[in-house]
């Protein structure tokens, strides 16, 4: 994948939106785990954890797979693992992201949001992880929610209100922070919040119906790009990862345009149809590289290894749809 493609990716999983406090969260977040980890940062794909639901093979290109070939199988991405039982008036969402391991071929720490359209400061949000920083927080306070310990923080955010968040041990290796801003942002309404926590979760809005066999989901930002890595490979936030990427980009290509916008080989693109339509697929030096249209004419892009089979490719392809 070309250069350009690999920031247009990234800065889709970094983009924010400032009005809404989670995605504040999201960036805080993302500024602390780049200083403790400089120095395993690469400017690769940053992808969340999905589940294969099916050993069935999709596609295979016929006869048995020679060994260590990707074989195609039905694949479900998980929910969101946690909301509300009962959302304050006026919010809407969610809005949902997950970060991708640094450590491991995994997911890292997912975030949720929801808004008041009208009133941009005020907002709530859930994050989830296995650990969870507090940096850059005061803790102001101690509580308990659902019979476990719980801390209350403080968090000044520039050009906008303080959050005010709870964090406690939800589970085993299971943290939980609820955070709120604007009029959400006292300990008594977060702790309020914090005791609505159930274990309903919500679709995450991209997916894609098959998958390498083994690969697992290590990021995801709302409707807008999805990540699946080779639990084989290095972790996705390495420039060595094995990765597939769907993106909605906010300015598809022109198919003109294409070969030498994602850099193909010898300036090669293939016509091809995914999901009735025309589609065009090209091998760079370093992945496929597809655009294909969504029913309602939504683009997306989808990037795999180069030992996907061209078949392959748009058999993901075929699979990929938005809730």
């Amino acid at each position: 994948m070309s250069t350009d493609l690999r920031a247009d990716v990234t800065a889709a999983y970094a983009d924010v939106t400032l009005s809404d406090p989670l995605e504040q969260v999201v960036r805080r977040g993302r500024r602390i785990r780049r200083a403790r980890r400089a120095r395993r940062v690469a400017p690769a794909l940053v992808a969340a954890a999905a589940v294969v639901v099916g050993v069935s093979v999709v596609h295979d290109d016929g006869g048995v797979p020679a060994a260590g070939a990707v074989v195609l199988v039905d694949y479900s991405v998980p929910a969101f693992p946690l909301s509300f039982d009962r959302l304050p008036a006026g919010l809407v969402g969610p809005h949902a992201s997950l970060d991708p391991s640094f450590d491991e071929v995994g997911p890292g720490t997912a975030h949720a949001g929801w808004g008041d359209p009208g009133d941009p400061d005020s907002g709530v949000g859930i994050t989830v992880g296995t650990e969870l920083s507090t940096d850059g927080s005061d803790e102001i306070g101690e509580v308990e929610i659902g019979g476990e310990d719980a801390t209350v923080y403080r968090t000044d955010v520039t050009g906008g209100p303080a959050e005010i968040s709870v964090v406690w041990e939800r589970a085993d290796d299971q943290w939980v922070r609820v955070t709120g801003s604007g009029r959400f942002g006292s300990e008594k309404s977060v702790v309020e919040l914090a005791r609505r926590v159930t274990d309903r979760g919500f679709a995450v809005p991209l997916q894609v119906a098959v998958a390498p066999r083994g690969w697992v989901v290590v990021a995801y930002k709302d409707d807008r790009v999805l990540t699946l890595a080779d639990p084989a490979g290095a972790p996705a936030t390495d420039a060595t990862a094995r990765t597939l990427t769907v993106h909605l980009p906010p300015q598809p290509s022109a198919p003109a345009d294409l070969p030498s916008d994602v850099g193909a080989t010898d300036g090669r693109m293939d016509a091809v149809t995914v999901q009735g339509q025309s589609a065009y697929l090209l091998p760079t030096a370093e992945a496929w590289f597809l655009q294909a249209s969504l029913p309602d004419g939504t683009v997306f892009t989808l990037q795999a290894p180069l030992d996907l089979t061209p078949r392959q490719v748009v058999a993901v392809a075929d699979g990929v749809a938005r809730r």
